[in-house]
């Protein structure tokens, strides 16, 4: 047998590899007040996108609503970071209708946004002062918001109960609202005054018992809860933890060069005496990392070319980064969305076809959107690629079975919102901000949520003096709320909810019935759901 590297056997092991696929050293926990998991007969994955640093959502989706939340009332609060009210067609395949904008980044992502009158004004129960438009960086979103495919909950927020500018003085707030650690963590956790918490996604691993044969998905070494993005919070619970992988291998561990040998593992079952401390956990931490990474090694790697025959926007293979010519923009983009949103689909057809999963929660992550300087020319490639991975992650779906695009929802995530005033060329941590939700059979092309009013000191920013007012938005609805949505379309029962998230309650329409804080993910719950606090 290969002598193993001590180093990289200890760091797999209590590190993010073979112990996060096992359920980590939480699994030495038994007092865990839990119900008896679910039998599903149908498949759902739930893909939380995370963009880290606080995406400025309001010159990703912009206003254009009516009074206080129009479009009028948005250019006069952003300034000269404003982008402008021309309406773009939008026209996923082809050329960029952007590219007629301007010369410079800047003047393509500020000049113009797709807009859907057109669209918008013949729905059903349609409400002007919620209208949106998305921006010109974004085409390929814009189609899919046109087809019904994709929404936005816009001004959703960290709160521990509901509050207006007039409370904000006696109702409890979060704490350390506009801190990237802990409002990342707020949103890891769905518990925005316990900050210590585990993650919701990993409080439901455990909740349904992912860590045993008879819980979710059978006891899969997958888990339930898959990260391209790092090892969350969001997806560690006390009994289980996320299985971490990389978008870019096949491979648990380096198995090259004879650095690497699963029979160590298999020896270290065999000779750990049974009376070790250590004996229950690295037995259930070996044998689920050899069946990930056997797992890997061999499902997961046959996937590696099964998207070959479909193109993206560009002609290019789906999911290839295009370079900065057929963007024309000024440099090309990172990449990381789309790899991610790659692996995800690849691990979608493993978990529901090759394994028979019937639930997985992943995690993918994208960084670059903490821009207090120079937003108008790093967002712009931000917004291209997100828009681009949405676009050729649904491609890949629409292929796959014959069409699984129903079967998974893609939320996006934040750590807040940013001002809506502007700091000269940037814009400074905020509240409220607005996600995108993708796919899941949802009735998209509409606004879940009610937008703010847009003027600085107005009745929706923190600060009342428009001469000193950055636009800190107070959000309205709650980011709680949001999840528990998702929770529920991913079948969570409702009586399962307050384990989840402690603080729905407070949001509920009709106390007691935490179904009254959901948003309307289809027209037909609309009757007696909340549009806003």
């Amino acid at each position: 047998m290969a002598e193993l590297n001590r180093r990289e056997f200890f760091k797999a092991v209590l590190g993010g590899g073979a112990l996060a696929a096992s359920g980590g050293v939480g699994t030495l926990y038994s007092g865990f007040a839990r119900a008896a998991a679910p039998a599903f007969d149908d498949y759902k994955a739930l893909v939380v996108f995370y963009l880290y640093g606080g995406n400025d959502a309001y010159n990703m989706v912009i206003p254009m609503g009516s009074g206080t939340r129009s479009y009028d009332e948005y250019a006069n609060s952003r300034g000269a970071i404003a982008v402008a009210n021309k309406g773009l067609t939008a026209d996923r395949q082809g050329n960029n209708p952007y590219a007629a904008g301007g010369n410079s980044d800047a003047e393509k992502y500020l000049g113009g946004l797709y807009t859907f009158d057109d669209y918008v004004a013949g729905l059903d129960g349609y409400r002007p002062e919620t209208h949106i438009g998305i921006n010109a960086m974004m085409p390929e979103l814009a189609q899919l918001y046109r087809d019904g495919r994709a929404a936005s909950v816009v001004n959703v927020g960290s709160l521990v109960e509901p509050v207006t500018k007039n409370q904000l003085g006696e109702k409890k707030l979060p704490p350390f609202l506009f801190a990237h650690n802990h409002q990342t963590r707020a949103m890891e956790t769905g518990w925005a005054d316990n900050l210590s918490a585990m993650g919701w996604a990993g409080r439901l691993a455990d909740l349904w018992e992912a860590h045993t044969a008879s819980g979710v998905n059978g006891g899969s070494a997958l888990g339930l809860n898959v990260s391209f993005g790092g090892n969350s919070r969001l997806m560690t619970g006390r009994m289980n933890a996320p299985s971490v992988l990389s978008p870019s291998s096949s491979r648990l561990f380096d198995t090259r060069q004879d650095r690497f040998d699963a029979d160590f593992f298999r020896q270290l079952n065999r000779e750990l005496p049974d009376d070790h401390p250590l004996h229950r956990v690295l037995r259930s931490a070996n044998r689920r990392s050899v069946d990930l990474s056997n797992l890997l090694s061999g499902y997961y790697a046959d996937t590696e070319g099964m998207f070959g025959s479909l193109q993206n926007p560009y002609g290019g293979d789906l999911f290839s980064s295009p370079d900065a010519a057929d963007l024309a923009l000024s440099r090309g983009l990172s990449g990381q969305a789309l790899r991610s949103f790659h692996a995800v689909a690849r691990m979608i057809h493993v978990g529901r076809n090759q394994l028979g999963l019937n639930r997985q929660i992943f995690f993918v992550g994208m960084g670059g959107f903490d821009n207090h300087t120079d937003l108008a020319s790093k967002h712009p490639l931000l917004l291209r690629e997100i828009s681009l991975a949405l676009n050729d992650f649904t491609t890949a779906l629409d292929d796959m079975n014959g069409g699984i695009a129903d079967e998974v929802l893609v939320a996006s995530l934040s750590d807040f919102g940013r001002t809506l005033g502007n700091n000269g060329d940037g814009t400074d941590h905020a509240w409220a901000g607005c996600n995108i939700l993708l796919g899941g059979g949802i009735d998209g092309g509409r606004v879940l949520g009610e937008l703010p009013d847009l003027r600085l000191g107005g009745d929706s920013d923190t600060a009342s003096n428009p001469g000193r007012a950055k636009g800190r938005l107070i959000p309205t609805t709650a980011i709680d709320q949001y999840l528990a949505t998702l929770c529920d379309w991913f079948g969570v029962a409702e009586n399962e909810m307050a384990g989840l998230f402690p603080n729905l309650s407070a949001f509920e329409a009709t106390p007691g019935e935490a179904s009254s804080a959901y948003l309307a993910l289809n027209k037909a719950q609309e009757s007696g759901l909340p549009l806003s606090l």
